[in-house]
């Protein structure tokens, strides 16, 4: 089942052209063949991983000590690994690898052949430049499971269709809004401009395909909702399930959706490109987050590499992947935040559960008059009724102890309302920041499209 498995990796990750042209033929695949023999297991083996301790201990023991002999195949690896037999609690005695250790060591990091490889990066920001990495071309079964594994939770199954707000320009076409992907069941709709006009339409095609479930960026999400309230616009079928992605969702946000589509299911997880950690956030728990132990080894640690066991204290996610191995990720420091709620265990099964992950490429903090950190959203309430007269807003921060309000205003809103939601977001911060209200035209976003709640120029 490999060979299909790296077929899967191959479609998604083709190029544009060659995607569109074999659409047709891979929608023709039978949903067993999309999700094989290999899917299956790793859906079982991911289910029974929540409750049997036993099982969980044997597999990340056979798959640390697998990753451990492949990378020993790799010159950076073998140097740091030294040939000494380690178990999975013996982790701390490796040291914690940056992007930077990965960058300078090159090919080195590679443990097969680089044509057996893809190649990923992560978009930077912040004036950074990118991190280029290499992947298993087979990594999408594994992954997808995962995935799947906490959407199931409000009855999504796999091959069922999902409308997806995520890309700026569809297969890099301006002007190219909504596309269909057959194959894998997806409706791709734009998240910008989003206009009104667009708004309607992706409403529209939800309906003409009874779609029930809804997957992409918060803030695209936010304003599809924002867009139904403002115009008593409803679905024909209720939602089923709302699966956020690469961005934190804010209370505010989560209170627009329900009251938008219904009290549906919000299920984000935790992940990144580099696929070191994945972590489904806990239910009835909004914003605490439990680690997959199949997927690989999750640690908190704090700034010397120390491992965090002390409930409460904040440290940086590093990660060990089981998912992919050709360039392993070992100890790889995510550069992520995240304060600790309970550490990994056998009495829960190694799922080390943690809150408030913070990106530190999205912030969700601003910063005071004394230069101190403040979560942002103590400030905004998550009633929707507050946003009133507010298409989609953002804070932007250069100036400690200032903060200004970018807005884009509604077709019917006003400089008052605006001006009111500040007053309130003043009252609500004292002395510590000062808010300014400024109308704009569009908001900050990245080249995919994202939003990011924070467009924080300071570093603290």
């Amino acid at each position: 089942m490999r060979l299909l498995d790296i077929a899967r990796s191959a479609y998604v990750g083709s190029p544009v052209g060659l995607r569109r042209s074999i659409a047709p033929l891979m929608a023709m695949v039978p949903t067993s063949l999309k999700y094989g023999r290999a899917y299956r297991t790793w859906r079982s083996n991911v289910t029974r991983s929540v409750h049997d301790a036993d099982f969980v201990d044997a597999e990340r023991r056979r798959a640390f000590a697998e990753l451990l002999a492949i990378a020993s195949r790799s010159p950076f690896y073998r140097e740091i690994l030294g040939g000494v037999d380690l178990t999975p609690e013996d982790i701390s005695r490796l040291p914690v690898l940056t992007k930077e250790d990965l960058v300078s060591a090159g090919m080195n990091a590679l443990a097969v052949p680089r044509s057996a490889l893809d190649a990923g990066n992560t978009s930077g920001s912040n004036g950074e430049a990118p991190f280029g990495f290499y992947l298993d071309r087979d990594r999408s079964v594994r992954e997808i499971a995962f995935i799947h594994h906490v959407w199931s939770r409000c009855g999504f199954q796999a091959g069922e269709p999902r409308a997806m707000l995520r890309d700026a320009y569809l297969y890099d076409r301006k002007g190219f809004i909504h596309e269909w992907e057959a194959a894998l069941g997806e409706l791709r709709l734009s998240v910008f401009p989003m206009t009104p006009q667009d708004m309607e339409l992706y409403l529209d095609l939800i309906d003409q395909r009874a779609i029930r479930y809804l997957h992409g960026f918060p803030s695209a999400m936010e304003m599809l909702a924002r867009h139904m309230l403002a115009t008593g616009r409803r679905l024909r079928l209720p939602l089923m399930g709302v699966f956020p992605i690469s961005e934190p969702i804010f209370a505010h946000q989560r209170e627009t959706i329900r009251t938008a589509f219904g009290d549906v299911a919000i299920l984000p997880f935790y992940g990144m490109s580099e696929k070191a950690i994945f972590a489904g956030e806990v239910e009835g728990e909004p914003d605490t987050y439990e680690c997959e132990p199949l997927y690989g080894i999750a640690e908190l640690v704090d700034d010397a590499g120390v491992p965090i066991t002390q409930p409460g204290r904040e440290g940086r996610l590093v990660g060990t992947s089981f998912i992919t191995r050709g360039m392993p990720f070992i100890r790889y420091d995510t550069e992520d935040r995240a304060t600790l709620v309970r550490t990994a265990a056998r009495e829960n099964c190694w799922r080390m559960r943690v809150s408030n992950i913070t990106p530190r490429r999205k912030p969700a903090w601003l910063v005071d008059c004394d230069g101190r950190r403040i979560v942002s959203t103590d400030f905004t309430p998550s009633d929707p009724a507050f946003f009133d007269g507010i298409k989609e807003f953002q804070f932007y921060q250069d100036t400690p102890g200032v903060c200004v309000m970018k807005y884009v205003p509604s077709e019917s809103g006003t400089v008052e309302q605006a001006v009111e939601i500040v007053a309130a977001l003043q009252r609500k911060a004292g002395d510590a920041i000062r808010f300014e209200p400024k109308k704009v035209d569009t908001l900050v976003a990245s080249k995919n499209g994202k939003r990011p709640f924070i467009d924080q120029r300071l570093s603290v």
